[in-house]
């Protein structure tokens, strides 16, 4: 007979009241885990659970100031704790970033959360793993069909041709993506252009935290305005360099939108992500094969009612879903 799922509650955020832990609450509590540093998904708690990279880039961001213990088992590793084992898999969002498997040991249930992520191969960050699990709780930021992004490579193409052109014409070109994570990436997609690179210094302070673990990186400097010209610079969204003829363009998934150029108010915009496209949702559900799939963030009534047409209990948590009724 199968055991009982594993309960998952939503209170102003993801509750496991079992074992009394929140999963990446924007807010204090006793008990959290947090799957990467982006800085809406941390808080300070009296216990945290999170890879080790990503407690050093909280440390960094000074986010883990005044906060509690620390629990980072490194990933894959059987954590035994009150009567549950944990795992944290790589989750191929940014550099550091986590799922959390839990097995309740009393009967072997199961719960996958993915928190942000992607199965796609990205150049700063461990490749996700997934392991099979009773309960699945995913994002889908992009869960709806028309979400499918290109091959890194065709991005890397665009990028370095901007970049090129951008000089060429006398200007300086200027990538926009966050400090942590995007800006990551892009320095890694610049590699092998022979362009020199400057950064903002929030860029510069998340690359030396991790620059051990994302690979071959561009000659790169923190940026100065009397010396930019020539240089390709990578900026975080809303900073403005003071060279005088830039060029900018945004990094951003939702570069598949037709209007995201204006709406971003940039000359280019490269669909680069950090987050799983609609295949890859529909994928990671294949892979789990969860009883159960609890859908945050993003399309959560829209991926949720597909799922429920391909014969899965799938439902937005957090939020009154209309159920299909067989006729």
């Amino acid at each position: 007979m199968p055991s009982e799922l594993i309960e998952v509650v939503h209170r102003r955020g993801i509750y496991l009241p079992e074992a009394d832990l929140w999963l990446d609450p924007h807010f204090g509590v006793p008990r959290a885990f947090i799957s990467h540093a982006h800085s809406d998904h941390v808080a300070r708690h009296e216990l945290t659970f999170c890879s080790a990279t990503t407690h050093r880039l909280m440390v960094a961001r000074k986010s883990a100031k005044k906060s509690g213990e620390v629990i980072s088992p490194a990933f894959g590793e059987v954590l035994e704790w009150e009567g549950w084992e944990l795992r944290l898999l790589p989750a191929g969002h940014i550099t550091g970033s986590a799922m959390l498997h839990l097995t309740r040991k009393a009967d072997g249930a199961t719960l996958l959360y993915t928190g942000d992520y992607k199965l796609r191969s990205g150049l700063s960050c461990a490749a996700c793993e997934l392991l099979p699990a009773d309960v699945l709780i995913m994002e889908c930021t992009f869960g709806l069909p028309k979400y499918r992004f290109p091959p890194l490579e065709q991005v890397r193409e665009a990028v370095w041709e901007f970049v090129t052109e951008t000089i060429v014409e006398g200007m300086v070109p200027v990538l926009q993506g966050y400090s942590l994570g995007k800006a990551q990436e892009l320095l890694r997609l610049l590699h092998g252009l022979d362009v020199p690179v400057m950064v903002h210094k929030s860029v510069a302070t998340m690359t030396e935290v991790v620059l051990s673990e994302i690979g071959d990186l561009p000659p790169w400097r923190v940026y100065e305005p009397q010396t930019a010209e020539s240089h390709v610079l990578v900026f975080p969204p809303g900073s403005k360099p003071a060279a005088a003829k830039c060029r900018f363009a945004m990094a951003s998934g939702w570069g598949l939108d037709p209007s995201a150029k204006w709406r971003y108010g940039v000359d280019a915009l490269f669909p680069l992500s950090d987050h799983a496209d609609h295949p890859e949702l529909l994928e990671t559900v294949e892979r789990v094969n969860p009883r159960r799939v609890w859908l945050v963030h993003g399309f959560t009534r829209e991926f949720a009612s597909e799922l429920r047409q391909r014969g899965r209990d799938a439902r937005a948590l957090g939020l009154t879903d209309q159920l299909e009724l067989a006729l």
